[in-house]
């Protein structure tokens, strides 16, 4: 059993460096404060003694080599091994992320340091120059309060990539709706609205309408026959009904003089252009998340009701990989949903709670709050209840659920196993109660990755949710047809 630590904040990655190595003096530190073109590099062992002062290193291939190359020197000269040395600087730009890359491909260990905490290892608070911040970097490092995150490098990397792009697509196509509005108000006011003309906002019938010739008096004038016709083919549900109420509302609306109409119309085509390429851009992206979903761990979270292919990307993402992750206490903290508790004077002191934490992985703490608030409102039934009942309590439900989603998910990832109800988690549950189950579940979870088109990667023999419908499928003589 590992034993509690007062460093709860040290990296496991560098403790069993300088572990192994057995001597702090054995251990190589390379402190990186890395910039757009030359970065500042120094050398130190594990006692903090600087073994080569700050020198540039271009941010290029053949940085890279001078790099290794003086590693490889300042090594034979300490009598130091390479898999002592490891590498760190404060969070890496874009700019810089070729070069931290570079060094992880060719086996180094590089970790990142938050920023804020390194100004505060700063000999002087007061000045900030390149060679102040890379000592207090280097004390970041030596310190062992390095992050080596589990979703920096391979497939966690990749699929981070895509879910923190969709997001900004996501915002831009919120953006690019609420501009669309301010023109439609002017042009056909009301149209927007479902249940004044009954069209479903943004539908593939609504950006027919507004890509051409849009305005009141012009849909007013529309042949009904043809205007019926576009709508059915475009999945209009009684199109005739729609049709009538639609030219019916236009009749009764104020619009814009005709003098302006032209130019809105114009500006709206574009808009519409725009909202249909992110609209495909976004869709597109889901289908890729879902791919690299499949070959994570992080496809069970699928088995849960009320969580989809995004929302399951984004947690997993974010976490990266489950066994290389902290404990469950650490990433509820990571993920900003615990509160500041203080309390002092003795045992029988009382304790003051307060907000939760500013700094924290935002992004992670906007989808497992997501993610509980499909849980309580559509998961599955003894999490709905909890739900309701932290309501009931007067509690922060969403922040609830969603530490408790977050020991679930962990919990799935780790055991390779779908989401079971409690009453069937018991040892001495009869294979038969277990049979059933999957039994019901399993058109629910083939249909989620169904619809993104990756039912056959998702169930591939050689990805975790395909390894447990096979091994269910042997275990309990049912057969779960794709």
């Amino acid at each position: 059993m590992k034993k509690p630590s007062i460093y709860p904040d040290r990296s496991q990655e560098l403790l069993a460096l300088f572990e192994q190595a057995g001597n702090n003096s054995k251990v190589m530190c390379v402190s990186i404060d890395y910039a757009k073109k030359d970065h500042l590099v120094m050398f130190c062992n594990g006692n903090g003694d600087v073994l080569r002062k700050p020198f540039s290193v271009k941010n290029s291939v053949d940085g890279v080599k001078y790099l290794l190359d003086q590693v490889s020197r300042s090594c034979c000269h300490r009598h130091i091994r390479p898999e002592h040395v490891f590498f760190g600087g404060e969070d890496v730009n874009s700019y810089a992320e070729n070069f931290a890359n570079t060094l992880r491909s060719n086996g180094w260990l590089v970790g990142n340091v938050n920023a804020h905490d390194a100004k505060k290892q700063r000999e002087n608070l007061q000045a900030s120059t390149d060679r102040i911040d890379l000592m207090g970097i280097a004390a970041m490092l030596l310190s062992r309060r390095a992050n080596c995150c589990p979703a920096q490098s391979g497939i966690y990397r990749n699929l981070r990539t895509l879910v923190r792009h969709r997001k900004k697509l996501v915002k831009m196509k919120t953006e690019v709706r609420n501009r669309t509005h301010t023109i439609v108000d002017r042009l056909f006011p009301g149209f927007l609205n479902e249940n004044k003309s009954g069209i479903v906002p943004f539908s593939s019938s609504s950006l027919y309408l507004m890509q051409d010739r849009f305005s009141a008096p012009q849909i007013r004038r529309r042949k009904r026959s043809v205007l019926i016709r576009h709508l059915e083919k475009r999945g209009t549900q009684k199109a005739e009904k729609v049709a009538a109420k639609l030219q019916d509302y236009a009749t009764h609306v104020l619009t814009t003089p005709d003098e302006y109409t032209a130019t809105l119309q114009i500006s709206l085509s574009n808009h519409v252009t725009h909202f249909r390429c992110l609209l495909e851009s976004t869709q597109q992206l889901v289908k890729e998340m879902a791919l690299l979903l499949a070959q994570t761990q992080g496809a069970f979270l699928t088995s849960i009701k009320g969580i989809g292919i995004v929302l399951a990307s984004g947690v997993t993402a974010e976490i990266g990989d489950p066994v290389a992750q902290r404990s469950t206490d650490r990433l509820v903290s990571y993920a900003g949903i615990i509160p500041k508790v203080k309390q002092s004077g003795g045992s029988q002191g009382p304790s003051v709670t307060g907000r939760v934490s500013k700094r924290s992985n935002h992004l992670l703490k906007d989808f497992v709050v997501q993610s509980a608030y499909h849980i309580g409102h559509y998961g599955p039934k003894d999490l709905q209840n909890d739900y309701s009942r932290r309501e009931a309590a007067g509690q922060h439900a969403g922040f609830g659920i969603a530490r408790r989603f977050i020991r679930i998910a962990m919990s799935l990832m780790r055991t390779s196993q779908v989401y079971l109800p409690p009453d069937l988690r018991s040892t001495h549950i009869e294979p038969e109660h277990r049979a059933d189950y999957y039994l019901s579940i399993w058109p629910y979870l083939k249909d989620k990755w169904s619809k993104i088109g990756a039912l056959d990667m998702a169930f591939a023999k050689d990805n975790p949710l395909g390894q447990w419908r096979y091994i269910v499928k042997e275990l309990y003589g049912i057969k779960l047809k794709l």
